[in-house]
């Protein structure tokens, strides 16, 4: 079985070639400035998700509609979709392409268009953190319960949750996963930043 961090790198190589054959950030560039974001930005791909944050100076939906349908003319594009959740908690325009690749995975292209002055916090903006604090091991502990997340609904979390938890509190087992869990509020819309707290002696 591969090394997760090789695992993720496979994928990372996916992500890339799929964003250069459908030209996805030229095509945002038009409109605003294109950033990928999540776990493709960090090197901590487990699922085939890509996400982009596009911050643009005059905000139109009918920009997104653009993109969409230019890249609805690749055969492997099957879905295209949008939602107006300016009213909502993310107070941006969301925008998703789901993409077959000729062994039949289905990669979820997740991207958000906001105004160049968006006052919410921005996943733009925990990239550069992210990659500083991550060492080899706290990869590997983050790649190793994203698997676990996958197969156990009890781990249910959003992913910088389960960031927090390993690069602030040393969190690197499923059962300290599991048992962090239970004392901290998830799932909420936040700045958090890592602190970078190591995992010495920790079961990888």
């Amino acid at each position: 079985m591969k090394d997760l961090i090789a695992q993720a790198a496979d994928l990372r190589r996916t992500a890339e070639a799929i964003l250069a054959e459908l030209d996805l950030v030229r095509k945002w560039a038009r409109f605003g400035r294109p950033v990928l974001v999540g776990a493709l930005a960090y090197d901590l791909l487990v699922e085939p998700d890509i996400d982009m944050e596009i911050y643009c100076p005059e905000l139109r939906i009918g920009d997104g509609f653009q993109v969409l349908s230019e890249c609805a003319l690749n055969p492997r594009v099957i879905k295209a979709r949008f939602a107006n959740e300016l009213a909502g908690r993310d107070q941006a325009l969301y925008w998703q392409l789901r993409y077959r690749c000729d062994d039949g995975t289905e990669w979820k292209i997740d991207m958000w268009s906001a105004p160049t002055d968006y006052l919410l916090p921005r996943a733009e903006h925990l990239v550069a953190p992210m990659r500083a604090a991550l060492t080899a091991e706290t990869r590997r502990a983050i790649l190793a319960l994203k698997t676990a997340r996958a197969l156990d609904a009890g781990l249910q979390c959003p992913s910088i949750d389960l960031y927090r938890a390993v690069l602030d509190d040393g969190v690197g087992t499923v059962e300290e996963l599991r048992a962090w869990l239970t004392t901290h509020e998830t799932g909420k819309l936040s700045d958090w930043r890592p602190r970078r707290v190591p995992l010495e002696g920790r079961p990888l």
